[in-house]
């Protein structure tokens, strides 16, 4: 079987797993795919509380250190159906690393050339690969709204860890334009 068919069929299956489970109070409302994201919808009975998110969508593969850098922002809301768009999206990027974490590391957005600095949450994920000697990350960063829109119509996004800087490519714009789109339904 070819990496690509076990792709597919591993899409296949998360698909089924998403839509209509039901588990601890959580109901997974849809797993949409819109052009190049996947979009997911759960609702949460027990909180009373929305989140629509990006499935996590790959940015880069090995660049220096890094062996990937995947995003998968989201966004939340009062009840079930958004009646204003959010003040504030999560937007989360996962690393996997090769070697150790850099405990200063800074990021920084770059949007047309304009450095945006955001305040995150950072977790280490310990073996994110199977077999391999490698450390990940999780990072989530609290973007404001209207920085949100900016990357949305941005002609050139890139994200820069430290020194080494991944350019988002237009495959995942379009991802975030489809989240946009989410955003303003209200």
């Amino acid at each position: 079987m070819t990496r690509k068919q076990r792709l597919m069929i591993g899409l296949a299956l998360l698909i089924m797993q998403f839509t209509a489970v039901r588990t601890m109070g959580q109901t997974v409302v849809g797993v949409v795919p819109q052009g190049p994201a996947l979009i997911q919808s759960v609702y949460d009975d027990k909180k009373d509380t929305t989140t629509i998110r990006i499935s996590p969508m790959q940015i880069s593969g090995t660049r220096d250190k890094y062996r990937s850098l995947h995003m998968s922002p989201s966004f939340s809301f009062a009840g079930s159906r958004l009646r204003e768009p959010p003040s504030i999206i999560d937007f989360e990027l996962q690393t996997v690393v090769k070697g150790r974490l850099n405990s200063d590391l800074y990021v920084v957005f770059i949007i047309d050339g304009e450095k945006i600095f955001l305040g995150s949450n950072r977790w280490a994920i310990k073996r994110p690969v199977p077999g391999r000697v490698w450390v990940g990350e999780r990072l989530v960063f609290r973007m404001p709204y209207e920085t949100f829109l900016k990357v949305t119509k941005a002609r050139e996004f890139q994200i820069r860890f430290g020194a080494t800087e991944f350019p988002v490519g237009e495959t995942q714009k379009q991802a975030l334009r489809e989240l946009l789109s989410y955003m303003k339904r209200a």
